[in-house]
């Protein structure tokens, strides 16, 4: 009967705001929060977050917020999180929409998807930044288009280096239990590595895919075909409304 709303890294609840507002006029309980570190909750130091904290923030609201037949959403970084989160609270969600976003096998960080290479350049651009603790938001050709960047820039505050080296380890006895699961691709942002997360997806039972002709940031840019979609979704999985 809800809709959770995970945000990608150096964002916050705030990157969803108009998606949000346009899914509850569509009478879905909608629920965006900020993760532990970030935007509104970045007095938490970043040396006292990983990935397990922000799986804990989304777990936590699954269940002190008593959510079933929940619809969970993970854009970009975000899907590292709700795969933990979903994990840990299965028989609360009855499907799950990773945007442009990362898929973590068991026992992979964000660090092994993107490679040692990419990995490097990270750990080196955080230790510049704060000797090592949290990773500045990189400035990346094609992200988003440069008008919409201008709108953003002052919100984004630095991600917690544990987040990206944080390893997602599944606590089920059935770790490959999973409700039904979209991938959207956002196909005008390439290279990327999400174009090989959706085409490796693609060929594993329990996906089903579709793609926006857009930049990778798409919660912000492109708010009301971002809630069509999820929206879409919600209607074929049958999930209900508060």
């Amino acid at each position: 009967m809800a809709i959770v709303l995970v945000h990608g890294a150096w964002s916050g609840g705030w990157s969803w705001k108009e998606a949000a507002r346009l899914l509850r006029q569509r009478g879905y309980d909608v629920y965006a929060p900020s993760q532990t570190g970030l935007a509104d909750r970045n007095h938490v130091p970043p040396e006292r977050v990983d990935l397990s904290t922000h799986v804990a923030d989304i777990t936590g609201l699954l269940r002190y917020e008593n959510l079933e037949n929940a619809l969970i959403v993970g854009h970009s970084y975000g899907g590292m999180v709700i795969t933990g989160a979903v994990d840990r609270e299965r028989a609360r969600v009855a499907g799950m929409i990773y945007l442009d976003a990362f898929v973590p096998r068991n026992g992979e960080s964000l660090f092994d998807i993107v490679g040692e290479a990419r990995a490097a350049d990270m750990r080196a651009a955080a230790q510049g930044h704060d000797g090592g603790k949290s990773l500045p938001r990189p400035t990346t050709p094609g992200n988003t288009a440069p008008g919409s960047a201008a709108r953003f820039e002052a919100l984004f505050t630095p991600q917690p280096i544990g987040c990206m080296s944080g390893k997602f380890i599944s606590t089920r006895d059935n770790p490959d239990d999973w409700p039904p699961r979209h991938y959207v691709l956002c196909k005008a942002y390439n290279p990327s590595p999400f174009h090989a997360i959706a085409a490796r997806v693609r060929g594993e039972p329990g996906w089903t895919h579709g793609e926006f002709d857009a930049l990778h940031d798409v919660p912000r840019t492109h708010p009301a075909d971002v809630a069509d979609m999820i929206a879409a979704q919600a209607a074929l999985w049958n999930i209900p409304r508060a």
